[in-house]
C-alpha cells in the first residue's frame, strides 16, 4: 500500500469519526458557507518530443552495434633478445636476426652444430585501439551525453508535481470566530502518478531504452579496452574505413547529425489545473484540515495534551467495558436460546461453528471480491487513462497531420507560385531574347542594306569619276593634238586611219565638243550675268544723279518754249551725251 493510499484511508476514517458530531458539524457548515478566496491549483507541463532525433539515434545504434561486432584491431610486434634458455618458440624473424648477428653464436656441440647464446623472439599482441574503434567510443560518449541531458530535462519537466494552495477565510459560529490564511507550495520530482498518467510513459521508455543501449555498448569488452587509449577530439579524420565501410559510414552520419543538432529536441507547454473551490464537496474537504489545525492549536495553546490523553484512555476503557458487557449479554441470550431449542450446548456450538465456517467462507470471498473490485477499478482507470492517452495521441497526430497538410498546401502553393513566376520569367526572357534577336537581325539587315546602298553609291561615284577621268584624259589628248596641229608638230607617224585610232579620235572630238558646248554655255551665262549687273548699276547711278539734281535746282517760273534759247538744246545735248553707246550697251 502506497503512502497516498494510507493517507486516504486515514482521512476517510477521520471523516467517519467526526461524522454526526453536532458542534463540529455546525462549525464546518459555517466554514463551508463563508466567503471564500481559496485557490487550489496544480502547475503541470505538456511536453512534445521531436521524433527526428529519436528516430535518427534509434537507426544509428543498429549500425554502431554492427561496427562494434567487427572488432577491428591491428597486430603489434614486440621483439626482444632473450637468453636461449627462455626461448620457447623460434620464428622466421629469429633466424633472420641470428643471420645478421653471428656474434651470438658462442658455443659448438660435439656434433659440430653451433649453438647461440641468445635469440631474438617476437611477440605479437592484438591492439584494439585503432582509430575507428576510438571513433566509436567518442560517438558513444557524445550520444550518452546527448540522450541523458534531454531525458533528464523531459523527466524533470513532465514528471514533477507542483502544487499551490491559497486559503483565506473568516467566519463566526456561535461564540467561535475563526480567521485563517494559508499559502502552501509543494514539489515532488519524478512523481510515479504523473509518470503513469502523464501520457509520456511510452516515449520516455523509448528514450530510456536508447540510453540503456548506449550504456550497454560502452560496457562491451571492446569499448572497455578502447577507453584505456587516448581519447579522440573533433574534428575527425575520415579514413577509408569511415568512408567506405557501410556500418562506419552510417555511424559518421549519426555523429554529424548529433554534432550539428540545434535546439532542445522538445517543446514544453505550461498548463495550470485549478480545483473548483465553489463546489461544496471540495470546499468541505479543504475545511477539515483547517478545523484539525485549529484543534491542534487549541490543544497546544492551552496545554491540554495530558488531559485529552487521559480522557481518550478513559473513553477506550469505557468502550471496552461496554463491549464486555454486551458480549456477556449476548452469551446469556445464547444460553436461553439453547434451552429454548432443547439441544445440548455442544450441539449448539457445533451448529454455530458450521454457520461460522459458512460465514467464514463467505468472508474469505470478501477480500477476493474486494481485490477483484479493486482490480476492476484499476483496470477501468487504466482503460480510462489509456483512452485519454489514445485520444490525446490521436488529437496530437490529427493536429500534426493537419499541420502537415497545411504545410504541404502552403508548400504546393508556394511551389506553384514559384513555378508560375519562373515560367513567366522564362517566357519574359524568351520574349526578350526573341525581341533582341529580331532587333539584331533588323539592325544587321539595315546595316547590310546601308552597306549595299553605300557600295552602290560608291560604285556610281567611282563610275562617274572614271567617266570624268576618261573625258578629262580625252580632252587633254584633244588639246594636245590641237596644240600640236597649231604648231605644226604632227608628223606622218600620227596616223589615225586605223579603226581603233579613228574611234579614239572621234571620241576625243565628242568630248571636246561636249566640253566646248558646256564651257560655252557656262561662259555665256557668266557674261550675261555680268552684263546685266553692269546695266542695272549704270541705270541706278543715273537715276540717283537725276534725283540729286532735281533736289538741288529750283524749278523755273515758266518753261520756255522748246528751241527759243539754247537751254533746251543744251539739255538735249547733255541727254545725248548721257545715253550709253552701243559698246556700253553691249
Amino acid at each position: 500500500m502506497s503512502r497516498t493510499d494510507v493517507l486516504f484511508r486515514a482521512y476517510t476514517e477521520y471523516l467517519k469519526a467526526i461524522e454526526g458530531e453536532r458542534e463540529s458539524s455546525a462549525l464546518r457548515e459555517a466554514a463551508i458557507n463563508a466567503e471564500s478566496r481559496d485557490k487550489i491549483r496544480r502547475i503541470g507541463y505538456t511536453c512534445h518530443i521531436s521524433e527526428d532525433w529519436v528516430e535518427a539515434i534509434d537507426r544509428g545504434l543498429v549500425f554502431i552495434g554492427k561496427a562494434i561486432d567487427e572488432e577491428r584491431q591491428f597486430i603489434r610486434s614486440v621483439g626482444e633478445v632473450d637468453p636461449i634458455e627462455k626461448v620457447k618458440r623460434v620464428s622466421r624473424e629469429s633466424v633472420e636476426h641470428l643471420a645478421r648477428h653471428s656474434n651470438l653464436l658462442t658455443r659448438e656441440r660435439e656434433d659440430g652444430e653451433l649453438v647461440p647464446e641468445k635469440l631474438y623472439t617476437v611477440e605479437r599482441l592484438s591492439n584494439y585501439a585503432v582509430y575507428e574503434n576510438r571513433f566509436l567510443y567518442m560517438v558513444l560518449c557524445h550520444l550518452r551525453d546527448f540522450i541523458s541531458v534531454r531525458y533528464n530535462a523531459i523527466v524533470k519537466k513532465t514528471n514533477t508535481y507542483r502544487g499551490e494552495t491559497d486559503m483565506k477565510k473568516t467566519f463566526t459560529e456561535g461564540k467561535t470566530t475563526l480567521s485563517y490564511e494559508l499559502h502552501m507550495t509543494e514539489s515532488r520530482p519524478d512523481d510515479p502518478v504523473l509518470r503513469a498518467r502523464g501520457g509520456m510513459g511510452e516515449k520516455l521508455d523509448h528514450i530510456e531504452r536508447l540510453l540503456r543501449i548506449t550504456l550497454a555498448y560502452l560496457r562491451t569488452p571492446l569499448m572497455v579496452e578502447v577507453a584505456k587509449a587516448d581519447k579522440l577530439k573533433p574534428p575527425i579524420t575520415k579514413t577509408n574505413v569511415l568512408r567506405m565501410d557501410k556500418n562506419f559510414k552510417e555511424v559518421v552520419v549519426l555523429y554529424d547529425y548529433i554534432s550539428s543538432y540545434e535546439g532542445d529536441g522538445f517543446t514544453v507547454e505550461e498548463e495550470i489545473v485549478e480545483a473548483d473551490t465553489a463546489d461544496r464537496r471540495v470546499a468541505a474537504e479543504f475545511v477539515e484540515p483547517v478545523l484539525l489545525l485549529s484543534f491542534l492549536g487549541y490543544e497546544y495553546g492551552l496545554g491540554l495534551q495530558e488531559s485529552l490523553k487521559q480522557a481518550y484512555e478513559e473513553e477506550n476503557r469505557r468502550r471496552a467495558e461496554e463491549e464486555k458487557r454486551r458480549r456477556a449479554e449476548e452469551l446469556e441470550r445464547m444460553r436461553r436460546r439453547v434451552k429454548e431449542e432443547g439441544v445440548s450446548p455442544e450441539e449448539y456450538i457445533l451448529l454455530l461453528e458450521q454457520q461460522v465456517r459458512t460465514l467464514g467462507r463467505e468472508a474469505d470471498r470478501i477480500p477476493s471480491l474486494e481485490a477483484e473490485n479493486t482490480a476492476l477499478k484499476q483496470q477501468a482507470a487504466a482503460h480510462a487513462a489509456e483512452i485519454e492517452s489514445l485520444e490525446r495521441t490521436h488529437a496530437e497526430k490529427a493536429a500534426a497531420l493537419n499541420g502537415r497538410i497545411e504545410e504541404l498546401g502552403r508548400q504546393m502553393a508556394e511551389e506553384s507560385a514559384a513555378h508560375a513566376e519562373e515560367m513567366a520569367d522564362v517566357n519574359r526572357k524568351k520574349e526578350d531574347e526573341i525581341a533582341r534577336i529580331l532587333t539584331e537581325r533588323d539592325e544587321a539587315v539595315r546595316a547590310a542594306d546601308e552597306r549595299v546602298q553605300e557600295s552602290s553609291r560608291m560604285q556610281e561615284q567611282l563610275q562617274a569619276e572614271m567617266k570624268e577621268l576618261e573625258r578629262t584624259r580625252a580632252l587633254d589628248r584633244a588639246r594636245l593634238l590641237a596644240i600640236r596641229k597649231e604648231h605644226g608638230l604632227l608628223t606622218d607617224v600620227d596616223d589615225y586611219t586605223s579603226e581603233e585610232a579613228f574611234g579614239e579620235l572621234e571620241h576625243e572630238l565628242e568630248v571636246l565638243a561636249f566640253y566646248a558646248r558646256g564651257e560655252w554655255k557656262t561662259a555665256k551665262q557668266i557674261l550675261r550675268g555680268e552684263l546685266m549687273a553692269d546695266i542695272k548699276q549704270f541705270f541706278a547711278q543715273k537715276f540717283k544723279k537725276k534725283q540729286k539734281e532735281t533736289q538741288e535746282t529750283p524749278p523755273p517760273a515758266a518753261e520756255p518754249p522748246e528751241g527759243t534759247d539754247g537751254t533746251a538744246r543744251e539739255t538735249d545735248s547733255e541727254e545725248t551725251d548721257d545715253e550709253p553707246s552701243a559698246e556700253e550697251r553691249r
